[in-house]
């Protein structure tokens, strides 16, 4: 039965993701046992989905490992923060273009429908060595019915 009423203390997890076959797989396991740890079984499939899109996007566009951010905040949102080492900027593409690879370009679009908010910000290389980029999104117990 989820966990509708009791509170879940705020945490956070870090989870490296090496460019490996088997590495999104072994992160999602991760992240379930996290939230199933955290009686938050309500987010797994969830959050289960936009973790392998940020990192499979992450590993596969940058070519090199990827690490995974997990929080849990005291207003009751899942955050998930995917770093990479490519500064480019993030292109949403049209699944439906045909000039376009039908097999490629729908992961934003997933975050889109399936998150509550997502988004990206560059880290520039000063502090955080070289230049790269973060994608994060969010999402709360209940899903959002973005249909209607």
């Amino acid at each position: 039965m989820p966990n509708t009423q009791q509170d879940v203390a705020p945490f956070e997890y870090c989870i490296h993701v090496p460019n490996a076959p088997r590495a999104v797989s072994v992160a999602r396991a991760t992240l379930r046992k996290m939230l199933t740890a955290h009686e938050l079984p309500e987010l797994i499939d969830r959050a289960e989905l936009l973790a392998s899109e940020l990192l499979t996007n992450a590993i596969v566009h940058s070519g090199g490992e990827a690490d995974m951010r997990v929080s849990w905040s005291k207003d009751e949102k899942l955050r998930l923060m995917a770093w990479d080492n490519s500064p480019a900027p993030l292109v949403i593409k049209d699944p439906d273009d045909p000039e376009g690879n039908g097999e490629s370009g729908r992961g934003l679009i997933l975050l889109t429908v399936v998150a509550d908010a997502w988004g990206t910000f560059p880290l520039k290389g000063e502090l955080w060595g070289p230049a790269a980029k973060v994608v994060w999104c969010e999402i709360g117990r209940q899903a959002r019915r973005p249909w209607g």
